[in-house]
C-alpha cells in the first residue's frame, strides 16, 4: 500500500491528487479495521484488571471522591504528555461537543464506578455490554454505517448470552441493575460523541477534555463526601487512573479511525475476563447458564473478527472526492 493511504489514515488528508482507489481505500480501512479491534481487546485486558481493583476497594468510597480521583491523577499523570498539543486543544471548535462528552462521561463513570462496588463483578460486567449493541445501532442511525446480516446475527447471539447470564441470577433483579445500563447507555453515546470530534480533533486533544473536564465536574460533589483513604487503597486509586488513561487512548484512538459497528462485538471480552476474575479472585459462583452465556458472547466476537466489513470514514470521503472530479 503507497505512502497516501498511510498518510490518509494518519493524518486524515485527503486531495484529489492521491491516486484513490475503491479496492486501495478499502485494504486501508480494513487495516484500521483490524488495527482498532485489536486497540479494543487489549483495552478489554487493562479494563478487566481496573474494574477488579475497585470491585477489591473497602466500602465505603463515596463514588464522587473515586471519580474525582480517577480523572484527576489520571489527567495529572498524561499533562506532561498531552500539553505538548496545546495549540489544538486551545483552538478546537468542537468545545461544545466535548462539554457534552465530558457530562456523559462524567455520568457513565459514576453510575459505573457505583456498580462495581455494589454488585457481583461478573452481572455489572454482563450489563455493561448493552453498551456495544447500543454503539452499533447509534453507528447506523447517525453515521450511516451499514449493518450486514452476519453483523446482527452475530450481535443477535451475544445479547442471547447476555440474558442467559442473567437468568440464574437473583441479586442482579434489584434497581442497582439501573446503573450498569445507564453507564452502558452513556459510554456508547460518548462512543458516537468521539467518531463527530475526530473529524478536526486528534486523540490528544479528546483525551485533555474528557479527563480535565470530568475531574473539575466531579471536584464540588467529592469535596463534600470526601473520606479519608488507607494506603492500600490509594495505591489501588493510582493504578486505577493510570490504567484508565490508557484505556481511553486506545478507545479513543480505535473509534476516531474504525468502523464503529465492526468494534463493537469485541466488547464482549470483557464478560469472560469478569467470570475468571470473579471466580478466581473474589470466590462468586459461576453457573452453566453464565458458562454458556460466554461462550455465545466469544462465538459472536469470533464471527465479527472473520467477516468482511465496509469500510470507514475513507470510502464516504472518496465517494465525496469522485463527485467533485
Amino acid at each position: 500500500m503507497g505512502w497516501w493511504a498511510f498518510d490518509a489514515l494518519f493524518s486524515k488528508k485527503l486531495t484529489s491528487r492521491s491516486p484513490i482507489t475503491f479496492s486501495s481505500i478499502n485494504a486501508a480501512a480494513s487495516l484500521w479495521n483490524k488495527k482498532g479491534a485489536l486497540l479494543i481487546a487489549s483495552s478489554a485486558l487493562l479494563v478487566s484488571l481496573s474494574n477488579s481493583l475497585v470491585h477489591s476497594l473497602k466500602p465505603p468510597i463515596p463514588t464522587s471522591q473515586l471519580l474525582f480521583l480517577k480523572a484527576g491523577i489520571g489527567f495529572i499523570l498524561c499533562l506532561p504528555w498531552l500539553s505538548r498539543y496545546w495549540v489544538a486543544i486551545r483552538q478546537t471548535p468542537n468545545k461544545h461537543w466535548h462539554t457534552q462528552k465530558i457530562i456523559i462521561g462524567a455520568i457513565g463513570n459514576a453510575c459505573w464506578l457505583k456498580a462495581l462496588q455494589e454488585l457481583p463483578l461478573a452481572d455489572a460486567t454482563t450489563l455493561s455490554l448493552a453498551s456495544a449493541l447500543l454503539t452499533t445501532l447509534g453507528a447506523a442511525l447517525f453515521f450511516g454505517e451499514r449493518l450486514r446480516f452476519i453483523t446482527l446475527i452475530a450481535l443477535i447471539l451475544g445479547g442471547i448470552g447476555v440474558i442467559l447470564t442473567l437468568a440464574p441470577s437473583l441479586s442482579i433483579f434489584s434497581w442497582l441493575t439501573i446503573l450498569p445500563l445507564m453507564s452502558a447507555a452513556c459510554y456508547s453515546a460518548s462512543s458516537l460523541f468521539v467518531k463527530k470530534v475526530s473529524i478536526i480533533d486528534t486523540t490528544y486533544v479528546t483525551l485533555f477534555y474528557l479527563l480535565g473536564g470530568m475531574a473539575l465536574l466531579s471536584a464540588p460533589f467529592a469535596l463534600v463526601s470526601w473520606i479519608p483513604l488507607t494506603l492500600i487503597d490509594s495505591a489501588k486509586i493510582i493504578t486505577i487512573a493510570g490504567l484508565y488513561c490508557v484505556v481511553q487512548w486506545a478507545l479513543i484512538h480505535a473509534y476516531a479511525h474504525a468502523h464503529a459497528g465492526y468494534l463493537a462485538p469485541f466488547k464482549f471480552i470483557r464478560f469472560p475476563l469478569a467470570m475468571l476474575i470473579g471466580s478466581f479472585w473474589f470466590g462468586e459462583i459461576l453457573s452453566f447458564h453464565v458458562i454458556i452465556g460466554g461462550i455465545l458472547i466469544l462465538g459472536a466476537c469470533l464471527l465479527i473478527q472473520y467477516t468482511r466489513h465496509d469500510p470507514s470514514y475513507l470510502l464516504r470521503t472518496q465517494n465525496d472526492l469522485s463527485k467533485k472530479s
